[in-house]
């Protein structure tokens, strides 16, 4: 019943993306994402491990985002190389929103270890839809933020799920809660890590050559003005760039019920959000580029002490009902995060939007 819930949540949610999966087609997942996916597929189709390219990336098998050891990318990328452009992006697009469902199920799986029906699917639809998690257009971060919460189960599975989200391969968002998670869960760390290190080692080998490297960060670029916060609980469509950065990057919108509740919880996550917090503000050195995106943590954070406190209050499961329907109806805000605007270009089909571009590229 849970199950099937948080499945019909993903389509009504995500039900204008699988009804027109071309409003994605667009900036990044266009120009690199996709046909670096279509590329894979092809090579591993012909027997080559995608790990050279002479064409775009020199070595895509170092760079982490392109997720080239994710093992659900090598099992789905072959298929989409036997369709044509149009039917590969559909799938391509679903493959990608699907991993909101295993984002939704393994956090109810967490919650659940303590909380009742009602309170773990509080709990699932925030973590999983919440703003910032609202990034489709960059697959690597789909793959890594939906395998996290798995590694709150523990043992072996906790383990797995840990090196399935290094394979996923975000790093930006895992260097400031992955400290904390080693403190809890060091095996599955460990466990984790060791299963990733085909994705790891060449990353490490690689970043002395990123122009990041040696790069010296502006130091206001990617920081969180202070009064933008308000956005955790109210429904601020706010379009410009802040602090040199695209609107997505700043997203936080997760409602006001969430902010009712935190104050029950006694759990640890509490050292975990203020850290971040202040990471995200400015006022803790940043570890990565663009501060914001310790608002992962901030979110990450938030859910479970919410979801905690909610469950030490002890409501019945008729108002818990109304409280879960009224959230799930304020989170469809988020739905509207992408296509992105301003946009950098026209979404398309893909059979339309490439065939321009070889035109412009020919004229």
């Amino acid at each position: 019943m849970a199950i099937g819930l948080l499945l019909l949540y993903n389509l009504l949610f995500f039900r204008k993306f699988y009804r027109n999966p071309w409003l994605l087609c667009t900036s990044e997942l266009a120009s690199t994402f996709f046909p670096h996916w279509l590329w894979m597929g092809n090579q591993i189709r012909k027997g080559i491990f995608p790990a050279e390219d002479n064409i775009f990336y020199k070595y895509p098998a170092s760079i982490s985002f392109l997720s080239t050891f994710y093992p659900l990318n090598l099992m789905a990328a072959p298929i989409a190389s036997f369709l044509d452009r149009d039917r590969a992006f559909r799938l391509y697009t679903i493959f990608i929103l699907v991993h909101y469902i295993l984002g939704s199920v393994l956090a109810y799986t967490l919650f659940s270890k303590w909380c009742s029906t009602s309170v773990s699917l509080f709990g699932a639809v925030t973590l999983t839809y919440s703003a910032y998690m609202i990034k489709p257009q960059t697959p690597a971060f789909v793959y890594t933020a939906s395998w996290l919460p798995g590694i709150f189960l523990g043992g072996w599975l906790g383990g797995f799920c840990f090196g399935m989200s290094l394979l996923g391969g975000y790093y930006p968002i895992l260097v400031y809660i992955v400290p904390f998670i080693a403190v809890v869960n060091p095996l599955e760390v460990a466990l984790g890590s060791l299963i990733a290190l085909p994705q790891i080692l060449p990353f490490l080998g690689y970043f002395k050559r990123s122009v990041r490297y040696d790069a010296k960060p502006d130091k206001n670029e990617g920081k969180v003005p202070p009064r933008k916060l308000i956005e955790f609980l109210l429904p601020i469509q706010n379009y410009k760039p802040t602090n040199g950065v695209h609107y997505p990057e700043m997203a936080m919108y997760m409602g006001f019920l969430p902010f009712l509740f935190v104050w029950t919880s006694g759990s640890r996550f509490w050292f975990v959000w203020a850290f971040a917090l202040l990471v995200a503000v400015g006022i803790i050195p940043l570890i990565a580029r663009i501060p914001a995106r310790a608002l992962y943590t901030v979110t990450f954070s938030l859910v479970i002490l919410a979801t905690d406190g909610l469950s030490k209050i002890g409501l019945d499961q008729s108002t818990l009902a109304v409280i879960l329907i009224l959230h799930g109806f304020m989170l469809l805000r988020n739905a509207n995060t992408y296509p992105s605007f301003p946009f950098s270009q026209w979404w398309d089909k893909p059979s339309r939007l490439y065939s321009v571009a070889r035109k412009k590229n020919e004229w």
